[in-house]
């Protein structure tokens, strides 16, 4: 399955998000990259456990720029429409998340006036901005390995 990339609609950020922060990159394949976080040398991505999690939790909470201006994305031509923006905060342990195998990630953010929690897995940000190759390389190795466990 290949990789999805959401992005947001416009153009201004909010939620103290820096648009002219760096952009942190390690290997260009994707599929490197995740190797290297999960200290993988090679063969296929391996499925996602509450281990594998932490694992990601531990790099991605080191990196990840928030808060953030975000949508949590469903199809993309409905999201630009109906989904308001949230701000992501802060990522929950998922040590802490029941079923964190299924869920994944958790994303803790404020929406309008409620805090709100979902997985960082829907997260969609600007294509230009810090977070975009961080979440989408999560997003491809959570989504993908249950469709194609040989990638």
């Amino acid at each position: 399955m290949k990789s999805k990339l959401w992005t947001l609609p416009h153009e201004e950020e909010s939620c103290g998000s820096d648009r002219n922060a760096p952009v942190i990159t390690g290997p260009q394949d994707q599929e490197s990259r995740i190797r290297a976080i999960l200290k993988i040398r090679s063969g296929p991505l391996p499925e996602v456990s509450l281990e594998r999690l932490r694992v990601y939790y531990a790099y991605l909470a080191t990196r990840l720029r928030l808060p953030c201006e975000a949508y949590y994305a469903g199809d993309e031509i409905q999201y630009r429409q109906s989904v308001a923006p949230m701000c992501p905060i802060v990522l929950v342990d998922p040590a802490a998340t029941p079923h964190a195998e299924a869920s994944g990630l958790i994303c803790r953010a404020v929406q309008g006036e409620q805090a709100v929690d979902g997985p960082l897995a829907d997260l969609a940000v600007e294509v230009n901005h810090p977070n975009c190759q961080f979440i989408e390389d999560y997003w491809y190795w959570f989504w993908n390995w249950r469709f194609d466990p040989k990638i």
